[in-house]
């Protein structure tokens, strides 16, 4: 087995956990449906199906982390570090060149729409991204100390 695949035990973890994601994800936007013909509507279309869509993954890959299932066993690397150096400088790049191709007006366009998709949006996003990295943490610890 290649080092960097995962074992048996793991793709069951991670096809188990995937059915179970696909599942919440299909329950959730036929609840959104069912509300929106009732004529509750908390977000405009398509801000509400892409926040129910996000809040699946994030569930997925939470689930994933938590069961040791989103990556195999590999060879410890100190080029990693640098990967992970690169990633992080090149999404910094993207980062600035969007913000300054949008100039000063786009902090004014997040509050400019009626419906605040854009600001919980980004309220989510951070939120999850926190919620993500606390899992991983614990994750890290939990297979530090054996458990």
């Amino acid at each position: 087995m290649h080092r960097s695949q995962l074992d048996e035990m793991q793709l069951q973890k991670r096809n188990m956990v995937g059915n179970q994601a696909y599942m919440l994800l299909f329950y959730l936007l036929l609840i959104d449906i069912g509300l929106y013909g009732y004529g509750f509507r908390w977000l405009q279309y398509p801000m509400n199906v892409f926040i129910i869509m996000l809040g699946c993954m994030t569930y997925y890959l939470i689930r994933l982390i938590w069961n040791n299932s989103y990556v195999g066993p590999g060879i410890k690397n100190k080029s990693v570090v640098r990967k992970i150096g690169l990633v992080i400088a090149l999404a910094g790049i993207v980062a600035g060149i969007t913000i300054s191709y949008l100039g000063s007006n786009s902090l004014e366009m997040l509050f400019a729409y009626e419906d605040n998709a854009a600001m919980i949006l980004l309220i989510v996003s951070i939120v999850l991204f926190i919620v993500l990295a606390v899992v991983g943490l614990i994750s890290k610890w939990q297979n530090r100390s054996g458990d």
